[in-house]
């Protein structure tokens, strides 16, 4: 029995399986991937499941581990999978903690409040496209004109990732797949090695290396359009750990 269940697959997410680890806490980590397990330092009584989990299973799962509280810190921009890791929640009548990375703003990005709005955007401009944006949101950027010259996308590197984006058309020279984050140093070396004039992220936060990723787009000269990210409220990493403290320990 598992009475708490963590939802993952972002540096929040490593944090606290590695806090709940090491406090030998029984409770169960969500991934989507085999590859967000194999990034995870864990030991029992912690449990790790990989694969994404559709309402059904998840309910089942609840059910079967008398789960209490669940910690959802998936990504900031994954909110198909918060609702319904949130609504799940309210139905079964566990206790839902949406644990959230700070946010950075910059002056001098261009921001779009959705793929459509940011695809448009890029078919206003000319020249080389830098995605740090991940496979995710692939698809979304063959609506730009030329995607297949203009478009370089950095992601994980995973087959599947990789596959999906090579059956998209883009062709394997533009795929670039590494975990990060990555230096300022780095990025300009890459922005400069592909020629890059435009950057399209996602405002990832200080764990996502967001000011890294601009401050070199920005010394590069290059133009700058973030993706911005539907407000939430929620608790940050040292809260959470707080209240695993208070009622675990």
């Amino acid at each position: 029995m598992h009475e708490i269940v963590l939802f993952g697959g972002t540096t929040e997410g490593r944090i606290l399986t590695e806090f709940l680890s090491q406090n030998r806490i029984p409770a169960i980590v969500c991934v989507a991937t085999e590859y967000g397990e194999k990034v995870l330092e864990y030991d029992e009584p912690v449990i790790v499941r990989s694969g994404k989990l559709k309402p059904g299973p998840m309910r089942e799962m609840f059910h079967e581990e008398q789960t209490k509280i669940v910690f959802d810190a998936t990504h900031p921009y994954a909110m198909n999978i918060s609702k319904s890791i949130k609504d799940v929640c309210k139905e079964e009548g566990i206790e839902y903690m949406r644990v959230l990375r700070q946010s950075i703003e910059i002056e001098d990005a261009v921001k779009c409040s959705s793929m459509d709005e940011l695809v448009a955007c890029l078919n206003e401009t000319e020249g080389i496209i830098f995605s740090t944006m991940g496979a995710k949101e692939a698809r979304s950027l063959t609506g730009v004109a030329n995607f297949d010259e203009r478009l370089f996308i950095r992601m994980l590197p995973s087959p599947e990732g990789m596959r999906s984006c090579l059956d998209l058309g883009y062709p394997m020279k533009n795929l670039c797949g590494m975990q990060g984050p990555f230096s300022k140093e780095f990025n300009m070396a890459q922005f400069r090695e592909t020629g890059a004039d435009i950057l399209i992220t996602k405002e990832s936060g200080s764990a996502g290396g967001f000011l890294e990723k601009t401050d070199a787009a920005r010394e590069c000269g290059m133009k700058i359009i973030v993706l911005a990210r539907v407000e939430e409220e929620g608790l940050s990493i040292e809260e959470a750990q707080d209240i695993l403290r208070s009622r675990c320990l």
